[in-house]
Parts: structure tokens; sequence; C-alpha cells
């Protein structure tokens, strides 16, 4: 019956608003089979399990999910990607992601990275929480260089005691967007195991492998 709710829902979704390629406006999908091509794969990482480069369509899919509210492309992209990248994670793994900072987030309206996470977790049939904040509101990370970047986020994350604990998240997947020189994500990670996790994966959709 929820299954059943949930093609009904996406059935009206699709007549109300429907889909058209951010590569070539074509109607029916997100990112059409034609252009499907034009997504750069990243080679395997023992840093994070990231599938696409962060260049030419896969940056202006990113933007518009951003910066044009078009968050419902997330979970055709995540889609896409676990027939790529097969997440063999322990069945007591918890999924998280990059929080952002709380007056940024209501002005955009959501988290990408949350909403990313939540898309794996129905996948994965797993739990997604929110384990971090974000204390403190630092510069952004655009346009910064990599000794730069592993400075600005120093301190800026912080663990949920309360949640963390009723969690037991000794295993983590830690989710975002875009892995660019990896500061971020090395810094949630830290503030993750010195909360308790014994270990912590990394997933992102997109790798920026040239600054």
């Amino acid at each position: 019956m929820l299954e059943l709710l949930g093609k009904l829902k996406g059935g009206i979704l699709d007549i109300l608003l429907p889909k058209f390629c951010v590569g070539c406006g074509r109607e029916g999908l997100y990112i059409c089979k034609a252009c499907e091509v034009f997504l750069s794969e990243v080679p395997l990482s023992k840093e994070v399990m990231a599938v696409w480069e962060y260049e030419g369509l896969m940056e202006k899919l990113i933007y518009k999910i951003k910066f044009d509210g078009c968050y419902h492309i997330i979970d055709e992209l995540v889609e896409k990607a676990l027939v790529r990248v097969e997440l063999k994670l322990p069945e007591d793994t918890v999924i998280t992601y990059v929080p952002m900072w709380p007056k940024k987030e209501r002005q955009r309206g959501f988290n990408q990275s949350e909403f990313i996470a939540r898309k794996i977790g129905d996948v994965h049939s797993r739990g997604v929480h929110g384990l971090l904040e974000k204390a403190k509101d630092n510069r952004s990370q655009v346009g910064l260089g990599p000794k730069e970047r592993e400075e600005n986020v120093k301190g800026v994350f912080k663990y949920l005691p309360r949640v963390f604990n009723s969690m037991e998240a000794r295993n983590v997947l830690l989710v975002d967007d875009v892995y660019t020189t990896g500061a971020t994500m090395r810094e949630c990670t830290k503030v993750l195991k010195r909360a308790g996790a014994k270990n912590v994966w990394c997933f992102a959709i997109a790798r920026k492998l040239r600054l």
C-alpha cells in the first residue's frame, strides 16, 4: 500500500512539476540518458566514496539544487550514484550529514547534504540522524586554498551528545554533496571519533579533482 501511494504521489508531482534535463532541456528526467555520458566518474579513493567529478554538468546540477531550490534532483542523483558505488556498511551504521549554519539553512530552506543522506537512508532502509551541529559561522570555503580550508573549519563542528549517545553511533556514514579538499569531512570525522565513533565512512555525490 505504501509503495502504491508513493508511486501515485510521484505521478502527481510529475504532472504538476514535470522534470526537464538540466543538460539539454528534454522532458522526463533531470539527467537524460544522452546527457548522462557527460558526467565524469572519479577514481576510487580511500578518503571518500565519491561518484562524479565536480565539473561541467555535475557542477550545474549541484548549483541548481543549492541555489535554485531544485532539491528534487537529489533523488535522481542518489539513485544513479548508488548504482555505481556499492555501500557495504555494517548493519548498525548510522547515517548522518555535514550540518549547515542554522541561519543559512533557514535562508536556503533545506540542507542538501541532509536530503542526500535521507535518500540514501530510504534506499538502504537505514536511520538518518543529525549527529553534528555547526557551532560557528565560519567563512565560506569557496576560493580558499587547502591550508586555508583546514584552518577555516577548525572548531566549527560539535557533536550532539543526546542524539549521538541514544543512537549508539559507533559506525557512521558521513554524507556531503561535494568533496573538495576534504577539510570539512575530515574535521567532522575528528569530532565524531572524539565522541566515540569507531568507524566513519565518507560519501559525496561529487568530488573536485582540480582546485
